[in-house]
């Protein structure tokens, strides 16, 4: 999703804080200011995800479904929840609500699962997230974040949600807090400004970063996965087939891999998600069919990705109006025209009458559900969606998003922070509750 945050304007609130050494995790190792690195990074080789009894290590995937290290399916019951991945590199709305109150929120929602989105700003900028360009956090409701890194922050969030008992993936969002660029990686000079450091970004930089946060937060039990990057989009190609486009070093196949091995080396306990593309336009898909940035896995069928199956998830996005108006919002045939969609993008995964051949996990949706500028039609679209979802098992999946925030769709809150209860009630349609 292309998060735009609303135009809030709040003072920067100065705080004292006395100077407290704080390592969360037995896996800190470093100073908890983004400056600890992992080794490994673009040079992992492939683990085994196998134990020497023939059984998964960690968390798994089989016939489509998620399991615990344990062998107990999980339902991903699942939200977003970003800010750690904005220019205030911290959770969003803690100027109204207190950060672990929010993670109970969220849970008493009927919520199991966290989507988390971060960036390599979130491992390397030291000012302290109260004092973050634009940022306000409420001492009286967040005191423990009062001068702590961005850093800092994520070790205390990623160790109460698992105090609570909420599972947790990590989403690499973007190499920047300032945009969601394309790729994994940036190189283009007329770029560098949007980086932490002000340098290029490679494939070796994402990978190692990737690697980190697997490793560091490795002693957490809830802390199932990662999703490698989101939205790959405009020159991204799956793999080779599209002249205009022959350049390998935008084939996300390849940079799935790699990111896959370095996540698996560093903490082969995890999963690895998996999004996809816009379009690889090689003359074997139906490169006509409408797709979201993210929403495209047709070259899986033909160029599948060299990653463990019981690993690999794969985590499509989809929108309707109120995020990305379609062709086929329009057709006289909606919203019964949009299974088929679906279908050709990921639906292929899980044939009817037939085992799934891939755990496929809705990474994104959502909408206004009739408060924003499609009115209706969004809610048609949700429902539909919900109803294609339920029609084929595949009932997990994270909405976008928790806070109202997300300018084209809105969240599980409203601006007045209510709960939207007619979301609530689809999605626990959806979960079959």
């Amino acid at each position: 999703m292309k998060t735009i945050h609303k135009g809030f304007a709040f003072r920067m609130l100065r705080a004292i804080a006395g100077s407290v050494f704080l390592c969360v995790l037995t896996a800190c190792g470093g100073s908890g200011g983004g400056s600890t690195t992992v080794s490994g990074g673009g040079n992992a080789s492939n683990p085994s995800t196998v134990a020497a009894d023939g059984t998964a290590v960690g968390y798994f995937t089989q016939a489509g479904k998620i399991f615990n290290p344990s062998g107990q399916e999980i339902q991903i019951r699942g939200v977003s929840h970003f800010g750690f991945n904005g220019p205030s590199l911290q959770p969003q709305f803690l100027w109204a609500m207190g950060w672990k109150e929010q993670i109970a929120q969220i849970k008493s929602l009927g919520f199991n699962t966290i989507r988390l989105p971060f960036v390599p700003d979130t491992l390397y900028n030291t000012t302290p997230v109260d004092l973050q360009p634009g940022a306000f956090v409420n001492p009286t409701l967040n005191p423990d974040l009062i001068g702590k890194t961005p850093l800092q922050a994520l070790d205390l969030w990623m160790a109460e949600a698992d105090r609570q008992g909420i599972y947790v993936m990590l989403d690499f969002h973007s190499v920047s807090m300032v945009r969601q660029y394309p790729t994994w990686f940036l190189s283009d000079p007329a770029d560098f400004g949007l980086m932490y450091n002000k340098q290029a970004y490679t494939k070796e930089n994402w990978t190692r970063d990737l690697a980190f946060v697997a490793q560091r937060y490795a002693p957490l039990s809830h802390f199932f996965a990662i999703d490698i990057y989101n939205e790959p989009n405009g020159i991204v190609r799956w793999g080779p087939g599209d002249t205009n486009a022959s350049n390998p070093i935008y084939f996300w196949k390849e940079a799935a891999e790699l990111a896959s091995a370095a996540v698996l080396a560093a903490n082969p306990n995890l999963l690895v998600f998996v999004q996809g593309i816009n379009g690889n336009y090689d003359g074997i898909e139906n490169s006509n069919t409408p797709m979201n940035w993210g929403e495209d896995f047709q070259p899986e069928a033909y160029q599948p990705l060299n990653i463990p199956n019981n690993k690999l998830v794969l985590s499509p996005h989809t929108y309707g109006p109120d995020g990305f108006v379609k062709s086929s919002f329009s057709a006289s045939n909606f919203p019964a025209n949009l299974a088929a969609g679906w279908d050709t993008l990921f639906g292929q995964f899980y044939p009817a009458n037939a085992t799934p051949t891939h755990a496929v996990v809705i990474g994104e949706w959502g909408g206004k559900y009739g408060q924003g500028p499609s009115g209706q039609q969004d809610v048609t679209w949700q429902n539909a969606f919900v109803d294609y979802l339920i029609s084929k098992g595949m009932r997990n999946g994270f909405y976008w998003a928790y806070t109202p925030n997300s300018f084209d769709v809105g969240g599980i809150l409203d601006d007045g922070l209510n709960v939207r209860q007619d979301k609530m009630a689809l999605l626990h349609r959806l979960w079959g509750q």
